[in-house]
């Protein structure tokens, strides 16, 4: 910063490493969900259904939470995932502007989405650093909006962990439980009941528990019957089976028979078949999708005593370089069935047993996790069955296990994270029917989830607009100069401003702090950066806000053309787990040879590539690379650039 203006000595040149860290407490809802009417992938907009609440510089996760297509035949086939379409992708991506309900993105989308699968745009803020000091939840999905189930976080230095973020049941919703009284609902040993699926106009003993949710819509008049709803679990069949687990990566366990009954009576040995595991679909860095955690299927009732399926849990993502373990948890779990009409809430007494919900999704975005952080992704347990009753009734199946996925090539081992799947019910130990007691009559407990590494967040890196300015900013400017790049601005008023930054960028999506300063009244300011960088690169002014909130000038663009034929821009993350990812910029179409050395000038790897004029973007893994300091060379057309990096394991 120039000593010409308003700012103390003490803080010319000073990084924002080396400034006071203030983390902001937060606790209850962080977030703010919109549901997405249209796509409009050629203008880069969306139209939310009130876009109340969204400005230019919000940043936001859009997510399409279902579209599925699934086999619909009356067979042991329905439910089996045909076509994933949409579901499950996402991206980051930062409001430009907003025209009355149509949202202008500032990234180009890369990927595609349709609204019929019930897209949602999730507001979150984005702190210096933020230490969660009460609790954290998210909205609970609510499937008529298409909203909720989501909690977002970000900050540029560090999330500090005092307290939990706990979407646990706030995912896909279980089978709600429906009462079939006998009669008329009557069934038989002449007509069991197997089929997949029954119309919602049931009658006779053609009955059911209903299926969970999952990422395929429910099909009209097919929301009954044993048959998986995708991930979503089957209900349980007539009569007095009991109902599946849901699923996230983790498949849901199968419900039980009812076992016992006379010759005479209905044969109940067409429990809820669990849901389908998305393992396949998603969770990779070819297939970045993400999911909420399923329902679980609904016991069949007809006594008013039975269990409906349990909800699965919610998706938690932390984006910051630093999470620190402070004592809270990260909780995504499906929950466990209930019903108050119960004597025990939790235990079905003469009816079908309800399936546990699935384990949710935690992302966990960080460089670096500290301290000691808990994090779980349980599945919920399939309710017990027939308390306090001569019968054995069905119990419910386990929910699925869910996803904790974190960034980098190690899983971090200050993270404890369980991602088991939930224990299927039993006959309950207190009926009166001895020689069922504490069967599970085949009942299944859900399968485990995973913990996985590597990360990355799906963004897009074309800009296609400018973020207005933020309120409050008279201009800011920026001109060459023979020593490097000289960078102006000005504030009608300094109140209510906590800090400034300057940031800097090759692509005008990816941002690099550069220097930072705190508000210390002055209304002008200048910038020096001194590095002589040829080719065109873009600056911007984030001003930090006493609230938390984060505000952003106009994109300033400055070219410099140098001589050199072959220029460095950035070589990035260094230090590196096995992967840099190179910026350069040539004058001309060139060979160019890349090489990595080690301290003793040894060449390890190289490669030849073909390059264009102009900007290339291009990634190289090292994955046999061992611990240590090594150099990259960029040689072509008589230029040659060395880097320095640094190998982790």
């Amino acid at each position: 910063m120039k000593s010409g203006f308003l700012i103390p000595a003490a803080l010319l040149g000073c990084s924002m490493a080396c400034l006071p860290a203030h983390a902001q407490s937060i606790s209850g809802m962080v977030n703010a969900y919109f549901k997405v009417t249209a796509v409009n992938t050629v203008t880069n907009t969306l139209t939310v259904s009130n876009a109340a609440g969204l400005s230019a510089g919000t940043k936001v996760l859009l997510i399409q939470m279902k579209g599925a297509t699934i086999d619909a035949t009356n067979t042991s086939n329905y439910g089996n995932i045909t076509a994933i379409n949409d579901a499950g992708n996402y991206e980051f991506n930062v409001i430009c502007s907003v025209s009355g309900n149509d949202v202008l993105l500032q990234n180009k989308l890369v990927n595609a989405y349709d609204p019929t699968g019930q897209v949602q745009l999730v507001s979150y803020p984005s702190y210096a650093s933020a230490t969660v000091s009460g609790t954290i939840n998210g909205q609970s999905w609510d499937p008529v909006a298409g909203t909720g189930g989501v909690v977002v976080l970000a900050a540029t230095n560090s999330i500090t962990l005092d307290a939990n973020i706990d979407v646990s049941g706030q995912g896909f919703q279980g089978g709600v439980l429906i009462n079939w009284p006998i009669p008329p609902y009557n069934c038989d040993w002449v007509h069991t009941e197997s089929n997949y699926y029954y119309d919602t106009a049931t009658s006779g003993y053609n009955t059911s528990g209903t299926k969970g949710e999952g990422i395929a819509a429910a099909i009209a008049n097919e929301g009954y019957g044993m048959g998986k709803l995708a991930s979503g679990g089957g209900g349980g069949n007539n009569a007095n089976s009991g109902g599946a687990g849901g699923a996230n990566y983790g498949a849901g366990g199968n419900g039980g028979k009812r076992a016992g009954e006379s010759a005479f009576d209905c044969q109940a040995n067409y429990p809820g078949i669990g849901g389908l595991s998305l393992s396949a679909y998603g969770y990779s860095a070819g297939t970045n999708r993400i999911f909420l955690g399923s329902g679980g299927g609904s016991g069949e009732e007809n006594n008013g005593v039975g269990e409906g399926g349990a909800n699965g849990g919610g998706i938690i993502i932390l984006s910051a370089p630093s999470i620190v373990g402070g004592g809270g948890q990260l909780l995504a779990n499906g929950s466990q069935p209930t019903n108050p009409a119960c004597t025990n809430p939790l235990v079905a007494e003469g009816d079908g047993g309800g399936g546990g919900g699935a384990g949710g999704t935690i992302i966990l975005d960080a460089t670096t996790l500290s301290g000691s952080i808990t994090a779980q992704a349980i599945g919920g347990a399939g309710s017990n069955s027939s308390e306090f009753v001569n019968d054995c009734t069905g119990p419910g199946g386990g929910g699925g296990g869910g996803v904790i996925w974190a960034a980098g090539g190690s899983f971090p081992g200050s993270v404890t994270g369980v991602v088991n799947g939930g224990v299927n019910g039993i006959v309950a130990l207190d009926n009166t029917k001895a020689a069922c007691r504490g069967l599970s009559n085949g009942a299944a407990s859900g399968a485990s989830g995973i913990k996985q590494t590597g990360y990355q967040a799906p963004m897009g890196s074309i800009s296609v607009c400018t973020i207005l300015a933020q309120s409050g900013l008279d201009y800011f400017t920026g001109v060459l100069k023979d020593w490097g790049q000289e960078l102006s601005w000005a504030m009608y008023s300094a109140q209510g401003v906590a800090s400034y930054r300057v940031e800097r960028s090759v692509d005008q999506v990816s941002y690099q702090t550069i220097d930072s300063v705190g508000n210390h009244g002055q209304t002008q300011f200048s910038y020096d950066d001194q590095e002589i960088r040829n080719g065109t690169f873009f600056y911007r002014l984030a001003i930090q806000n006493a609230d938390g909130s984060i505000g952003f000038s106009r994109v300033v663009k400055l070219t410099r053309n140098g001589q050199d034929p072959l220029q460095w821009i950035s070589l990035n993350p260094n230090p590196t787990s096995g992967t840099l990812n190179l910026q350069v910029f040539t004058q001309s179409p060139m060979p160019v040879w890349i090489r990595v050395y080690n301290v003793l000038g040894q060449v390890l790897w190289s490669q030849r590539q073909e390059l264009n004029a102009g900007y290339h973007d291009f990634g190289i893994r090292l994955p046999g690379l061992a611990s240590g300091t090594y150099f990259l060379s960029m040689e072509g057309n008589g230029g040659q650039q060395l880097k320095r990096f640094v190998k982790q394991p």
